[in-house]
């Protein structure tokens, strides 16, 4: 099932049983998939040459093609990460309670997102990038981490991938 019908039907669940925080959240979801599938139309539509372009290249965009499984993975990420710095800010403000709010819509939106990789199952990954790359110390962060991400991009937290390449390159010295 697609993720875009997945949300359809737990909003349709969450309305049902009157979860009014889960209903919102989907409902933000819902709506940050839909802009990330008209961005990839416009993109289309800019590739084509925009309203310069002749009548069979605008015709041939396609404005109801869906997201990509990653794309629609990577928007949810976003979205996640975006509650998740709120819920900080919001913590750093004295509102516990709108940073409670912002955690749990953080922990809603993760549930439909592939099962992210802690620390103890990055280590060995990220020391097996750093001896393939020939990484030395600290000062080899800079060549490490470009790789790291791309390999590992939604399978961890940016930041997480981050703390454990340094302490890994700190041990190293």
């Amino acid at each position: 099932m697609a993720l875009l019908e997945q949300l359809q039907n737990d909003l349709k669940t969450a309305m049902k049983s009157g979860d009014r925080l889960r209903v919102d959240t989907i409902r933000m979801a819902i709506d940050a998939l839909k802009k990330a599938q008209m961005a990839q139309v416009k993109a289309a539509f800019d590739a084509a040459g925009g309203e310069s372009a002749d009548a069979a290249a605008l015709a041939a965009i396609d404005r109801d093609k869906t997201l990509t499984e990653a794309a629609e993975q990577e928007t949810l990420a976003k979205e996640v990460k975006r509650r998740r710095e709120a819920a900080e800010l919001y913590r750093k403000g004295g509102r516990i309670d709108l940073a409670e709010k912002e955690e749990a819509e953080a922990a809603i939106l993760q549930s439909y997102l592939p099962q992210q990789l802690s620390a103890e199952e990055l280590r060995p990954m990220v020391q097996a990038i750093i001896n393939e790359i020939g990484a030395t110390g600290p000062a080899d962060m800079s060549k490490v981490m470009p790789v790291l991400m791309q390999r590992l991009k939604g399978r961890a937290d940016g930041r997480l991938i981050n703390q454990v390449a340094r302490e890994l390159l700190s041990q190293a010295q």
